[in-house]
């Protein structure tokens, strides 16, 4: 029996704030909260991805990056495909994951940002 895996590129994991916030969060643990919730986003789209059962059968594997903006209620805003797998059917898994994981955690008041983005990077793969 395959094993299904779903993982995030912790490599390519990144959070990013609209530009006139970035100022207000130069402090080391402002850094930590903020790679903290970024975090939680990239777990709370895990969470919601499905392995497309004709990729599953056809032996499909890639990875999707999505850039993802998100407002201060967690409602996502704007969704980017930054990279596409080779297969339709993952790149559509990827969005859905998105759409279903909506809403998203609140940004943390603390914060002080209106919108949020991070680049949630899907890797489908079976394992063996």
């Amino acid at each position: 029996m395959k094993a299904l895996h779903f993982a995030l590129a912790l490599p390519l994991l990144a959070a990013s704030l609209s530009v006139d916030a970035a100022p207000r969060l130069s402090g080391v643990k402002q850094q930590g909260d903020v790679e903290s919730y970024s975090d939680a986003l990239n777990r709370h789209t895990v969470k919601n991805i499905r392995y497309p059962s004709r990729a599953q059968q056809r032996g499909w594997e890639g990875e999707v990056v999505l850039k993802i903006v998100v407002d201060k209620k967690g409602e996502v805003q704007d969704i980017q495909v930054i990279e596409e797998s080779s297969y339709s059917s993952l790149n559509r898994e990827a969005l859905r994951s998105v759409e279903r994981a909506n809403p998203y955690p609140q940004i943390p008041s603390h914060l002080g940002v209106e919108t949020f983005s991070f680049t949630v990077p899907i890797r489908f793969s079976l394992g063996s």
